[in-house]
């Protein structure tokens, strides 16, 4: 008889693409999406890593999503004040 395999919760890193809006990639800028972002920062803290860790895949994140180039920066640069306010 096969064991199920044990549930585990998700690595922080595979929660930051949720704590975004689906189509304007801005980080917790809806109440749900705060809510996750806020889960995020909590397991990414309980996992050890640190603000800088978080910030880089936030960063990878808007990298894969956001495609114009001109607003890039300007989005990277709110979600950061986000996060160090969240963290």
């Amino acid at each position: 008889m096969s064991k199920e395999p044990e549930k585990r919760a998700r690595p922080w890193e595979d929660m930051i693409s949720g704590c975004f809006g689906e189509n304007d990639r801005i980080f917790a800028g809806h109440p749900l999406d705060e809510k996750r972002a806020r889960e995020a920062v909590k397991a990414a803290k309980a996992a050890g890593a640190t603000i800088t860790d978080f910030e880089k895949e936030l960063l990878w994140d808007v990298y894969t999503h956001v495609k114009n180039h001109d607003v890039f920066w300007e989005l990277v640069d709110k979600q950061n004040k986000k996060l160090k306010k969240m963290w």
